[in-house]
């Protein structure tokens, strides 16, 4: 899949995922299940792979 973004969707796109890791990180910290926290951790590594193709 292919997504063109204009500069202002790019930002605002760069802001969301930012917001998204912050609270995940949180989560992640308070979350006692082991396989919900693994769960979070890979949804969490999968943003930022997005956030570093971003620029």
């Amino acid at each position: 899949m292919q997504l063109t973004l204009g500069p202002q969707e790019q930002e605002v796109l760069t802001w969301a995922l930012k917001n998204a890791v912050s609270d995940l990180g949180a989560e992640i910290a308070d979350t006692e299940d082991q396989e919900f926290r693994e769960d979070l951790k890979e949804r969490k590594a999968v943003l930022l792979a997005i956030l570093g193709r971003l620029g």
